[in-house]
């Protein structure tokens, strides 16, 4: 499990998978197993693997915050929006000051046209501005093109403005992303 973990830190993805996998077919069947390997899945594009590990801390222990707000971010890459809503409000009833999801959520109602339940999750997230960076760091290039889309919708001139944020707002989430 260690040579797993030390592969995954040094960025070698695909080699980490493999040494996951040895040690949970030796035993190692731990949340921490699942949930590294799943992360693993997710950054090599292997996203329905991803969703089963995930699935599976689910399983060992319905109150790992982390498996319910990777599994949601892994949805969103599906466009699967509302099972990826289902996550994060599981993530957010577990840790109410989860900013990540938070702002992961508005995203996908965003996806879903559900403007006003965006800009509540949006606005919640601004809340927690120091809770939602680190979330970023861990999974912004998971699904940074569902981020883009959604800095597009909450940004895009039209007629009347798509979102009811301030600029100030924007610009945090703009400084969310680019981190």
């Amino acid at each position: 499990m260690h040579k797993a973990q030390q592969l995954f830190m040094e960025g070698e993805k695909k080699k980490s998978i493999d040494a996951f996998t040895e040690a949970i077919e030796a035993g190692a069947t731990t949340e921490i197993a699942f949930l590294s390997r799943g992360v693993a899945y997710l950054q090599t594009g292997r996203v329905e693997k991803a969703i089963d590990d995930f699935g599976r801390v689910v399983n060992m222990n319905d109150n790992n915050i982390r498996a319910h707000f990777y599994r949601g971010i892994a949805c969103m890459s599906k466009e699967d929006f509302k099972k990826a809503v289902s996550d994060f409000d599981k993530t957010i009833e577990l840790k109410p000051d989860h900013g990540a999801a938070y702002f992961a959520r508005g995203s996908a109602y965003v996806q879903m046209g559900n403007e006003k339940e965006a800009v509540k999750n949006f606005k919640t997230a601004l809340k927690y501005c120091g809770a939602v960076s680190p979330g970023f760091a861990d999974t912004l290039g998971i699904f940074r093109l569902q981020f883009d889309k959604t800095m597009t919708l909450i940004t895009e001139e039209r007629n009347r403005p798509i979102m009811e944020l301030t600029e100030d707002e924007i610009e945090c989430v703009k400084h969310w992303l680019e981190e």
